[in-house]
């Protein structure tokens, strides 16, 4: 179908040293035109087929963040960029705007000064190589016997789905798309997933 999907923004720490909130990053999409780019080139090579906000669990730092994830079509008249997606050269997302609202804020996971942008205008969404936000990568995803599959850049990735009971504030993996809290009984509500390895979780 042509089309990859991923995170295009997360309101964790970049790699430029900024947090791009979730609640800015909604707006900016709502008015969003979808025109896709490669490298923040100047020409277009897709366009946006559909986003939505997401929250994405982390494992290293054991956070939970929150941004818009995109499902993106590349253009067939854009067979280079496609081919790079495919053999891994390209492999994230990244945001090309203008900053309308930023304050410098105490960022409550690290301690020190940060740059909060609260408001910017979207002008594009490039496919690239190595994204400002190392979490916007690129998944392609389909269901197999249940279960979500991601085929990645380097290997298959099985999930579990985190369910949480606001019951008796409890976290629960299982495999299933819903889960009863034995503790209470009650349904919980599914709020992320994990990968599973073989070994490692």
């Amino acid at each position: 179908k042509r089309t990859v999907s991923g995170f295009a923004t997360l309101d964790n720490l970049d790699q430029t040293g900024d947090v791009v909130t979730a609640e800015a990053s909604l707006k900016a999409f709502e008015s969003f035109r979808g025109n896709i780019r490669e490298m923040h080139g100047p020409s277009a090579v897709g366009k946006m087929l559909s986003f939505k906000p997401e929250t994405f669990y982390d494992p290293n730092s054991k956070e939970f963040y929150n941004g818009i994830y995109v499902d993106v079509y590349v253009s067939k008249g854009a067979q280079d960029t496609w081919e790079k997606v495919l053999d891994g050269t390209l492999t994230g997302f990244s945001i090309g705007g203008k900053i309308i609202d930023a304050e410098n804020e105490i960022n409550k996971s690290t301690g020190e000064k940060t740059r909060f942008i609260k408001q910017y205008s979207l002008m594009e969404l490039s496919i690239v190589d190595s994204p400002a936000n190392e979490l916007c990568n690129v998944l392609s995803i389909q269901k197999m016997n249940g279960q979500l599959v991601f085929k990645g850049m380097a290997t298959e990735v099985v999930t579990e789905n985190i369910f949480y009971c606001a019951d008796s504030d409890s976290v629960f993996i299982s495999t299933e798309s819903s889960y009863d809290s034995p503790v209470t009984g009650k349904p919980t509500a599914l709020i992320g997933w994990v990968e599973t390895n073989d070994i490692n979780k």
